[in-house]
């Protein structure tokens, strides 16, 4: 461009002279870069090339924004929110739905307010004109009527109030609509000449006329919409005096008036809702069989004929009426678009409900496939030349083929199922088959001859439409032939979909080919007495050996389009509400891909069709095998990325339940192990071929997991055939496959290889335990297995397999444990101080030795630098920043370990082969405390047998310098000696053998166990401060378990807050003695946590539990204690709950209060009378209003949240200990409005939402209430209770509307 361009063009001439100038100036300015003046030369840059981004899909305005329920991975980096490779995001993100209900959420409350004022309002309205004499009762709707319309005619000039509005003028419609029917009920009518029915209904014409004005007047849609809906009803009315064709002529008026009004009232709404309505009123008419609903008799069609023409003019009205209002708004598309489900158009949305009443109609005929088909083609018809109208194809292109044959058609219809004709047609066929002929001949050209026209929404639709309809319309009740034509033409059409996947790479097209066949097959192949959709509705009935071949054809299928297109994703992330997260996390874990989800849902519709005469034993190995195999093949080829084990899992976990009901488990195991090999295989090939970080370490820990996978689900299948369950159905052809002997013998063989595939990577696997573990699970597993059916060589196998693979994991065992260990921590060592000499060296060799150099953990407490740093040079290391923080977490449960605690105190000494004999050893006293019912000495050998391992254990450790692993602050062989014990304690209790309840010695001797072995932890420790609350927590909180599970199962023990100590018929010394030292030693434990913590105040050390760890200590001691322990930790937690701030554990002291009131009674009751605990209950709750009260008062909002849930947890619990649920009912109200005042004085949404729930559910208890013959009077007396809370809410609601927005 030149200079003088540069300029534009002026309105005035520059002079001569000026251009002359500006030319110079523009000669002599340096133009671009002169190369020559740099002394290196550079050479010419490439030009990057630009890449277009190809324009998106020109949208479906027919269909609208409907999202997706499939995309692929491209798609999703154009999603809002999505970050792109250079780290920019090109659309902001949607709301997610936490943050759609605190912006939302306030509004939808208030729609909530409205309809459950609709609903008490109405059903007051209900008990006045049912209840009360007439007179009374009709003035008393005529009030209620005029008194909303006047209400209406107040607030809807006003913006905010004009919802509140519109609402009460619907009521008050409700109300005249109800008092016209109680006057033609009660006989006002009758003594009319007109006629009572006549003057009903022109009452009625007339109230719908004022529903109209009253809709123009305050241009409302809700408000025509009502008046139309009642048109409809009135409509169903009239066939009970004037017949069908009465009927017919009422609904077709109907459907004209509502889009009518839409028409003149350009109104979307109106339009949808008489497009869904109109075809619903006339689908109810066709199925009808004399229904009557609340008295209205719903009049069927018994002249076809008239079905068929009402049904020609509501489709040729609907389609028109679509098309226009393609882009008006509307409220289903609004709906659609609140749950997250996109925002389709008017005439997707309208269409498609209305094909609910549709299908009703053809349903009524599926019998007689011709007048079905007719139906159907005149949909399709129809709604294709809208379709296509919409999209852009000029109306006059359509003319041929779907306007003019139309009447021509119909005209020949009538003329021929008149019989004016006196013609026959040959092969049997009637007019309705040769018009559906005609008409899916010209449908199909004018689609075809704009195919470019149709978007991939459309396509999936109506693929799943066609296989609806032909599910509908074929009969296939006969497993030979009707069955076989229903699977082939189903067939036609998913493999067509499949290929229409792969041809235009379509995601949504390709999800829906792959998981609808099993859909339908879940819906229809099941079992028909459990079928989804009952068997007597819809017939179905397939040959098994069609089956097999039908779901074989499947599984082909599924990898071919999963080769191309597995990676797409269930789109469940797209803003639907309620589930965005969910979806979110699914989408990033890729379980939602689709390779994941076809395997997934192919598995399970597997196992819920198997059945004998379903599908034959060698059918479902094969389907389910290939499909692992071919997955697993996926994987190998790098086709199918993600986490091989989930599957592994998931298929395995079925094949087990499989193996349970139908025997062969060896050809599962088979399937099995091939897979894993072969997965074992991909892992070793893809670390070889290079990876990043991330997926190396994935890589290295995947053939461990792969592996105890297999091997645990080999064990699972020995263990099945050892306890040779009788439940075993024979499929067919299972006569031809393996008997019980050789199936156990070729499972022990592939055992045998799975156990090799182990051996062969034990030395190279991260986790040495896991596969361990389970491979001596396999190995006995297998012997108990050869035992069972009493075949020797599998026994004998098992035995080898033992000592060879024993003596080789016990050689890699504790010293690779020990080994690996000291190795990390002398490389760490090395490697900090080999990264301070390089940092000493930099800076030496930089004229930098004073300078200060900041190195966590290399100066220890108290330690000063004697110089005086010339630099304010400040070096971090990253890696030390990292330990610091583990420290940090390390210390809240466990002190230093010297003076390498940052460097090292992660790194601990793991006792494997400790802790497997120890696990071993309480196994074993476990099954001889079960099987003989001598706990005594059970707990007594396993707490010696546990002392004697951590201390081998501790030993261990402290020769090669390093600590225990810690699990809670417990060290881990300690802690599991614990648990342990609470194993042999439970097994004992749950034995066959006889077991007292007046004997309580066991329960001392097990917390006294705890004591010992807790107290052996604490024994050579110098972090005392933080070990004591660990010791102390592990034996209350173990203590408390044991005691729960020995309750559930029955082990006789004392039941938590019903202990009395004091029983005279039972012995001192084993009944009293024990639970009074065990009092005794709970009171030690909460006095002397309460001490530790104490002195941790003292030294001005931070909170070390916090509210969650304050209150299971609180809980835990409550369920072991009889009283005195409890309410001396209720005291201590209290007080430590206000030192700390922390109102959840002032909260639980509180709730606990009656638990410890109703634990003391046990045995106080007898010496001194007491109220209830109910009673207790209900005066802590009231104190709790007023303790919520004064928070609101003193605007002390951290502690709101206890008060309020303190007073649901105690009024509503105390409220059904009481013989009269009206307490119940009365409680929750009282809640219902502490909560709701609560939330909107302090500006609180959750606190409104929670009064919102208490008042649904007062209403439910209510309900209840009324079923058991509550009298009218208190009925009444609820609902308007209900009703002025209702209306104070919504007042307080709306008057505060706008602080509650800016919350």
């Amino acid at each position: 461009m030149t200079g003088g361009s540069n300029g534009g063009t002026s309105e005035k001439t520059p002079s001569k002279s000026r251009d002359d100038v500006v030319r110079k100036r523009d000669f002599q300015r340096a133009q671009g870069v002169d190369i020559h003046s740099f002394m290196v030369k550079q050479e010419p840059e490439d030009t990057p090339e630009i890449t277009q981004t190809p324009s998106p899909e020109p949208e479906d305005i027919a269909v609208g924004e409907i999202t997706s329920l499939f995309s692929s991975g491209k798609e999703e980096r154009h999603n809002p929110g999505s970050v792109q490779s250079d780290g920019t995001v090109l659309q902001e993100p949607e709301m997610d739905s936490v943050t759609d209900l605190a912006v939302h959420g306030e509004k939808r409350l208030g729609f909530g307010l409205l309809v459950a004022m609709v609903l008490t309002w109405s059903a007051i309205g209900a008990i006045v004109g049912t209840v009360l004499p007439e007179i009374p009762s009709g003035l008393g709707l005529l009030a209620m009527g005029l008194f909303g319309l006047y209400l209406g005619e107040r607030w809807i000039p006003n913006p905010n109030m004009r919802l509140l509005g519109v609402t009460w003028v619907i009521i008050s419609m409700k109300l005249f609509y109800g008092l016209a029917i109680d006057a033609w009920h009660w006989g006002w009518f009758d003594g009319l000449s007109f006629g009572a029915n006549e003057m009903f209904g022109t009452t009625l014409i007339g109230i719908v006329s004022l529903n109209i004005f009253l809709a123009q007047r305050h241009n409302e849609d809700a408000i025509a919409a009502q008046a139309t809906l009642i048109l409809l009803l009135v409509g169903s009315a009239t066939g009970a005096y004037y017949g069908e064709i009465g009927v017919a002529v009422m609904i077709g008026l109907g459907t004209l008036l509502m889009h009518g009004l839409a028409i003149y009232r350009q109104s979307g709404n109106l339009a949808s809702l008489g497009i869904a309505s109109s075809y619903l009123w006339v689908g109810i008419h066709a199925l009808s069989n004399d229904w009557a609903f609340f008295g209205l008799e719903i009049v069927p069609f018994e002249d076809g004929l008239l079905l068929f023409l009402l049904m020609t003019c509501v489709t040729a009205t609907n389609a028109i009426i679509a098309a226009k209002f393609v882009r008006a708004e509307n409220w289903f598309s609004k709906a659609f678009e609140a749950m997250g489900l996109g925002k389709p158009a008017l005439w997707s949305v309208s269409v498609s409900l209305g094909m609910i009443g549709a299908l009703l109609a053809i349903t009524a005929h599926r019998l007689e496939t011709g007048y079905a088909l007719a139906q159907l083609m005149l949909l399709i018809s129809a709604f294709s030349g809208s379709y296509l109208v919409v999209r852009g194809i000029d109306v006059r292109k359509l003319a041929p083929y779907i306007i003019f044959p139309a009447p021509f058609l119909l005209i020949g219809l009538s003329l021929y199922t008149s019989g004016a004709l006196g013609i026959t047609l040959p092969w049997n066929l009637d007019g309705y088959s040769l018009y559906a002929v005609f008409t899916a001949m010209f449908t199909v050209v004018a689609l075809l001859r704009n195919q470019t026209a149709v978007s991939d929404h459309v396509l999936w639709l109506g693929g799943l439409a066609i296989v609806l309809l032909l599910t509908l319309l074929i009969p296939s009740g006969d497993s030979n032939n009707g069955s076989r034509i229903l699977l082939i033409t189903q067939g036609v059409v998913w493999i067509g979909l499949s290929g229409l996947a792969v041809y235009r790479s379509s995601p949504s097209i390709a999800g829906t080919a792959v998981l609808g066949p099993w859909v339908w097959l879940l819906l229809f192949a099941t079992d028909a007495d459990a079928r989804l959709i009952s068997a007597d509705f819809i017939p179905i009935s397939i040959n098994e050996f069609d089956l097999f071949l039908w779901m074989s054809l499947l599984v082909v299928q599924q990898i071919w389009v999963n080769l191309r297109h597995g990676e797409v994703g269930l789109n469940l992330a797209a803003r639907l509400v309620g589930l965005s997260e969910v979806g979110a996390r699914l989408r990033d874990s890729g379980l939602a891909k689709l390779w994941n989800l076809s395997f997934l849902f192919s598995v399970v519709v597997t196992w819920a069709i198997v059945r004998p005469n379903a599908l034959p034993m060698y059918g479902v190995v094969i389907i389910l095998g290939s499909l692992l195999i071919g997955h697993s093949l996926m994987v190998y080829f790098e086709r199918h990325l993600g986490k091989p084990q989930t599957l592994m899992s998931f298929w395995g976990i079925f094949a087990l339940l499989l193996s349970w009901t139908y025997g062969q488990s060896s050809f599962w195991a088979l399937s099995l192990v091939i897979s894993s090999a072969i997965l074992l295989k991909s892992s070793d090939r893809r670390r070889a071929g290079g990876a990043t970080e991330s997926e190396l370490e994935r890589f290295e820990t995947l053939p461990g997991q792969l592996l105890t996978m297999m091997m645990g689900f080999l064990t699972a299948f020995f263990i099945m055939i050892a306890l040779d369950p009788l439940t075993t159905v024979p499929l067919t052809g299972t006569e031809h496959m393996l008997d019980k002997e050789m199936n156990l013998l070729v499972l022990m063989l592939i055992g045998l290889v799975a156990l090799v595939l182990y051996l062969l990577r034990a030395a190279t696997l991260e986790k040495l335990l896991p596969p361990a573990v389970t491979a001596v699970a396999l190995i006995i597993s297998m012997a108990l297995a050869g035992r069972s059916i009493a075949v020797e060589v599998v026994v004998l196998a098992s035995i080898i397999a033992f000592v060879g693979s024993g003596a080789y994991l016990a050689v890699q065992g504790e010293f690779r444990s020990g080994i690996r260990a000291l190795t990390k921590k002398e490389n760490r060592i090395q490697r900090l101080k080999d990264k301070q000499e390089r940092i000493q060296t930099f800076l030496e060799s930089s004229g930098m030795e004073d300078s200060e150099v900041l190195q966590l953990g290399g100066t220890q407490e108290g330690e000063e630098t004697t110089s005086t740093p010339t630099s304010n040079l400040r070096l971090i290391d990253t890696e030390l920043l990292t330990l610091v923080e583990k420290q940090r977490k390390r210390q809240r449960r466990s002190g230093s370990s010297g003076d390498m605690d940052l460097y090292v105190g992660d790194i601990h000494h793991q006792p494997t082969i400790v802790l497997l004999f120890l696990s071993t050893t309480i196994l074993a006293t476990s099954y001889l405390s079960f099987v003989s019912g001598n706990t005594l000495l059970a707990l007594s050998f396993s707490v010696m047998i546990s002392i004697l391992f951590v201390g081998l254990s501790r030993i261990r450790a402290n020769q090669i310098g390093l600590r225990l692993p810690d699990i809670m602050g417990i060290e881990a062989p300690i802690a599991l000696g614990m648990l342990g014990l609470v194993l042999v304690h439970v097994a004992g209790r749950a034995s066959n053998s006889v077991v007292e309840l007046g004997d309580a010695t066991h329960l001392l001797v097990f917390f006294g166990g705890l004591v010992m072995l807790g107290g052996i932890g604490l024994l050579g420790r110098n972090d005392l401060g933080l070990r004591i609350p660990n010791a102390l927590e592990g034996v209350i909180y173990l203590a408390a378990i044991d005691r729960v599970l020995c309750v559930v199962i029955g082990g006789e023990v004392p039941i938590p807050f019903d202990i009395d100590p004091f029983i005279t018929t039972l012995s001192t010394l084993s009944w009293t003695a024990p639970l009074i030292i065990i009092e005794a030693l709970l009171l030690t434990a909460v006095f002397g946590f309460d001490w530790v913590e104490s002195k941790r105040i003292q030294h001005d050390m931070s909170d070390h539990r916090g509210a969650g760890g304050r209150s299971a200590w609180l809980l835990f001691i409550a369920l072991l204690s009889f009283g005195p322990a409890t309410f001396a930790v209720i005291i201590q937690s209290a007080r430590r709950g206000v030192w700390w701030t922390q109102p959840a554990v002032v909260l639980a002291a509180w709730l606990m209060l009656p638990m410890a009131y109703l634990a003391s009674s046990a045995w106080l009751s007898d010496i001194i009378s007491l109220p209830s605990v109910g009673f207790i209950a209900s005066c802590l709750g009231f104190l709790s209003i007023l303790f919520a009260a004064w928070v609101v008062q003193q605007r002390q909002g951290l502690w709101l949240p206890a008060a309020l849930w303190a007073m649901h947890i105690l009024l509503i619990g105390s409220a059904f200990g009481y013989s009269n649920l009206l307490f119940a009912v009365l409680f929750i109200l009282l809640c219902s409005t502490a909560s709701w005042v609560s939330g909107v004085l302090t500006l609180r949404k959750a606190w409104r939402v929670v009064g919102a729930l208490d008042l649904v559910l007062s209403w439910i208890i209510a309900g209840i209430v009324i079923v058991q013959g509550a009298s009218v009077e208190i009925l009444l007396a609820i609902l308007i209770a209900s009703a002025a809370l209702l209306g104070l809410v919504t007042y307080l609601t709306q008057t505060h509307e706008g602080e509650m927005a800016n919350e």
